[in-house]
C-alpha cells in the first residue's frame, strides 16, 4: 500500500471532519469540533494532534508517511519491539457479528443458562434478606450474557478465575446448585465446606479457582495459572474475569507485563458493569475505554456488548483460537450492567431508578434471546414460560435441599490451613 502524506487525504480517509472529530474526542480529553478538523485541510494538521491521528490511521490499517509524525517520533514508537504487533492497530470495538450463523440450539442454551443464573441469584437475594446467608453477597443479575457467552466459547479444560461476584461462574463451570447454595448458607456440603461463603468459592475439579475477595488479586493469580499451562505445554488457557473497579489496581499491570513478555495463554475479561462499587467508570478512570488498557504492553483489546450473549460468544470464539495457538494474551471489555446494588448492602443512591428500568426494558439479555427464539418459530411464549417454571422449581428444590444440611463441625476451622504433602 502506498503511504499517504497529504493531510487533506488523511482526513478524508479517516472519514472526514465529523467522524475524525468524534474519534479524537474519544481518545483525548479535549472537546475538538468538526469545524476545527476541517480547517486542517488547508492549514495542515498541528503537531500536537499527529500522534492521535497516526493512532487512528493504524487502527484503520491506513499507512501514513513516517514524516507525518512530529520530530523525534517514528512508527517504531507505536509498534512493539519486534515490529510484529501494532500496539494500537488491533484494539477496537467489535460492533458487528453474523448472528445468522448462530445455531438455534446455542440460542436455546443461552436462554436456559441465563434464566437459570437469574432465578438462582433471585433466590439467593431472598435468602439473604431472610438472614439465612451472612457476610457480603454480590449478585450477578443483569450480567448473565457475559458468562454464558464465554463459557460456550471455551472448553471444560480451560481454567477460570474471578472476583467476589462469583456464583454464576461456579454454576456455569458445572458446580451443582445444591452445593453452591450450601456454601452460601454455611453448610458442610458446600463447595468450600461452608468456609468460603459468597465471596470465596473454589472448585478445582471444574477448573474454577475462585472467588477472590481482594479487588484485582485474581489477575496475577490467573496469570500464574496461564504460566503453568504454558509450562506444562497443554492447550488450556486461563480466563481471568475482573471488574471495572479492579482495572486501576497496580498488580493488574504487573500481570499484563508478564503475560505479554512471555506470551502467556490468558484471556483477560473486564466485566464493565458501569459502576465500581458506587462510582461511575468515568469518575474513577482517566481513560474510560477500558479495552485499551493493555495497549502499552502490546496486548490487543476489544470491546463487545456484554448484554448480548451472541456478541460475547462471537468475539470470544475467534479470540480463543488465537490465544490457544500461542499468539499471547488478549483483553476483552464487555459492556454490561448490574440491576442490583454492588452488594446486598448497597442502597444504590448513585443512579436513578429510571436508568435501571430503561436498561431492563431495552437491553435485557434474557428478553433479547427469548424474542429471537419466538421469532425463529421453534418456540412459543407458552413453551418458554414452561421452561421458566421448571427452572424456578429446580432452584427452589436445590435451596431447600441445601437448607436441610448440617453446619460444619468446629474442627473444620483448623483444616485446610496448611497444605499437607506426602514426603
Amino acid at each position: 500500500m502506498n503511504t499517504i502524506s497529504e493531510h487533506k487525504d488523511i482526513i478524508r480517509l479517516l472519514g472526514g471532519g465529523r467522524k475524525l472529530a468524534l474519534k479524537l474526542k474519544e481518545i483525548s480529553s479535549e472537546q475538538i469540533n468538526e469545524k476545527t478538523v476541517y480547517s486542517w485541510v488547508n492549514q495542515g494538521i498541528p503537531d500536537r494532534w499527529r500522534v492521535a491521528i497516526a493512532r487512528c490511521a493504524l487502527e484503520s490499517n491506513i499507512q501514513i508517511d513516517h514524516k507525518f509524525l512530529p520530530p523525534g517520533l517514528s512508527y517504531d514508537n507505536l509498534v512493539s519491539a519486534n515490529n510484529s504487533v501494532k500496539i494500537f492497530s488491533k484494539s477496537k470495538v467489535l460492533s458487528y457479528y453474523d448472528d445468522k450463523k448462530i445455531d438455534k440450539k446455542i440460542l436455546f442454551d443461552f436462554y436456559r443458562d441465563m434464566l437459570l443464573i437469574r432465578r438462582f441469584e433471585e433466590r439467593v437475594g431472598q435468602l439473604y434478606s431472610m438472614g439465612l446467608i451472612g457476610g457480603f453477597c454480590h449478585l450477578y443479575i443483569g450480567q448473565e450474557a457475559v458468562i454464558v457467552g464465554f463459557e460456550k466459547a471455551i472448553s471444560d479444560v480451560d481454567c477460570v478465575i474471578t472476583g467476589y461476584r462469583c456464583h454464576a461462574h461456579m454454576i456455569s463451570r458445572g458446580s451443582s446448585m445444591v452445593k453452591v447454595f450450601a456454601e452460601l448458607l454455611g453448610k458442610s456440603s458446600g463447595v468450600s465446606k461452608g468456609k468460603g461463603g459468597s465471596m470465596h468459592m473454589f472448585n478445582p475439579e471444574n477448573n474454577f479457582y475462585g472467588g477472590h475477595g481482594i479487588v484485582g488479586a485474581q489477575v496475577p493469580i490467573g496469570t500464574g495459572i496461564a504460566f503453568a499451562n504454558k509450562y506444562k505445554k497443554d492447550k488450556s488457557i486461563s480466563v481471568v474475569y475482573f471488574g471495572d473497579g479492579a482495572v486501576n489496581q497496580g498488580q493488574v499491570y504487573e500481570a499484563f507485563n508478564m503475560a505479554a513478555l512471555w506470551k502467556l495463554p490468558v484471556l483477560y475479561v473486564i466485566e464493565n458493569n458501569q459502576y465500581g462499587m458506587g462510582t461511575a467508570v468515568e469518575k474513577a478512570s482517566a481513560v474510560s475505554e477500558l479495552f485499551r488498557r493493555g495497549e502499552s504492553f502490546g496486548i490487543p483489546g476489544y470491546q463487545v456488548d456484554g448484554m448480548d450473549p451472541i456478541a460475547v460468544y462471537s468475539a470470544a470464539n475467534n479470540i480463543y483460537k488465537s490465544i490457544q495457538s500461542g499468539e499471547g494474551p488478549v483483553l476483552i471489555e464487555v459492556k454490561t450492567y448490574r440491576y442490583r446494588g454492588h452488594s446486598m448492602s448497597d442502597p444504590g443512591k448513585y443512579r436513578s431508578r429510571e436508568e435501571i428500568e430503561k436498561t431492563r426494558e431495552n437491553r435485557d439479555p434474557i428478553e433479547k434471546i427469548k424474542t429471537r427464539l419466538i421469532q425463529s418459530g421453534e418456540y412459543s411464549e407458552k413453551n418458554l414460560k414452561e421452561i421458566d417454571k421448571l427452572i424456578r422449581k429446580d432452584v427452589l428444590n436445590a435451596a431447600e435441599e441445601a437448607m436441610q444440611d448440617v453446619e460444619p463441625a468446629i474442627e473444620e476451622l483448623y483444616r485446610d490451613v496448611y497444605v499437607k504433602e506426602d514426603i
